[in-house]
């Protein structure tokens, strides 16, 4: 939690920069100051959706955590994929004068939900609690996958 926490003056900025929405994944720096990078070509939910583990860009020094725009802060079904790789993920929706950020992260074997901006719904609530409650099976699903085609 400590690692999306420091994040967050890199992603105001981010917010005050105006990025595009739904353009791009960035990677967001730890240090105070810096400011996020978009990561080229990199769409997570494509990337993530495709079977195993997650391919993952080169990403700059220092990176703490990615950040994707989409139009809803719900996360993918394989959004487990990153986080996984040690990765938090922070899934922004809404504009930039009213966005609403989910950071999420695995600590101590945990996964830790967080509403960074904004506020939640109840639909989105929900759709949140039950995605992650399928990020098991899918873990599972890649396990499987993985047995079957050794690398």
């Amino acid at each position: 939690m400590k690692t999306l926490l420091a994040c967050g003056a890199a992603l105001v900025a981010s917010l005050a920069a105006g990025a595009p929405a739904l353009a791009n994944c960035f990677a967001i720096p730890g240090e105070a100051g810096a400011q996020p990078t978009v990561i080229q070509g990199f769409i997570l939910s494509d990337a993530a959706a495709r079977p195993g583990p997650l391919q993952m860009p080169q990403l700059p020094d220092g990176t703490a955590a990615v950040l994707c725009d989409r139009e809803s802060v719900v996360p993918d079904p394989n959004d487990f994929k990153l986080l996984l790789q040690g990765i938090p993920l922070m899934i922004r929706s809404g504009t930039p004068d009213d966005p609403t950020v989910l950071s999420m992260g695995i600590e101590e074997g945990n996964y830790t939900i967080s509403v960074m901006m904004g506020s939640l719904n109840d639909d989105e609530r929900a759709a949140i609690i039950s995605t992650v409650e399928g990020f098991d099976a899918g873990i599972d699903e890649m396990e499987r996958w993985m047995e079957e085609n050794p690398q």
